[in-house]
């Protein structure tokens, strides 16, 4: 494993893959154990995933990626998941909390 993070665009004609193209590629805090990675189709997108360094990591994807952190775990976060709504973000670490956290208003957090 090379502990990144890859994204993606998937190219269809009539309702068929016709290409993928890598758009972005970053390095993630996963080395030793499998962590689960989600996507919010909020704004631009953002890809979302736990990390081993405790915090949860959320890419935006945009023109320009930008990390952001969320810092609550005090261990390893191996599970993140969004509603369907996209309101809330779930988070759950190695020994079993699971962290809640509720979009009100992330205008104040540039694309």
């Amino acid at each position: 494993s090379d502990c990144s993070a890859t994204i993606i665009d998937c190219t269809y004609g009539n309702g068929v893959l016709t290409n993928l193209t890598v758009r972005h590629r970053t390095r993630v805090a996963h080395e030793l154990l499998p962590l689960k990675n989600c996507y919010s189709p909020s704004g631009q997108g953002w890809m979302i995933s736990g990390s081993e360094n405790k915090e949860v990591h959320i890419y935006a994807l945009g023109k320009e990626y930008k990390m952001h952190y969320l810092k609550y775990h005090q261990v390893p976060v191996v599970a993140v998941a969004v509603n369907l709504q996209d309101t809330m973000l779930a988070s759950a670490d190695s020994l079993g909390r699971v962290v809640l956290w509720r979009r009100l208003d992330f205008s104040h957090i540039p694309d």
